[in-house]
């Protein structure tokens, strides 16, 4: 897993009647701006939330170039997958 964005933080849960849920993180409500969460406990180790952030338009276009780290893109070719043309030259 990565390290990146991991730190420790107080998750609060409650439920409603309705559907959905209070999600709380640090005593502030976030259940607006996640779809989903996945919390993972395992036996000596500390609970790891997992959010699935809501994606918003920002209404921003741009060109960019897009930077894969290398332990990641180690992994994305044992799984098939193949580098653009210009960086298999490199």
């Amino acid at each position: 897993m990565s390290k990146h964005g991991v730190r420790p933080g107080k998750l609060r849960i409650s439920g409603n009647e309705g559907p959905g849920a209070r999600v709380e993180l640090d005593g502030q409500d976030i259940a607006n701006i996640i779809t989903g969460l996945t919390l993972r406990l395992g036996v000596g180790e500390m609970p790891t939330a997992t959010l699935d952030l809501v994606v918003q338009d920002f209404g921003a276009e741009a060109d960019v170039r897009f930077v894969v780290p290398d332990e990641c893109r180690d992994l994305l070719v044992r799984l098939g997958w193949t580098p653009p043309a210009e960086e298999a030259q490199s």
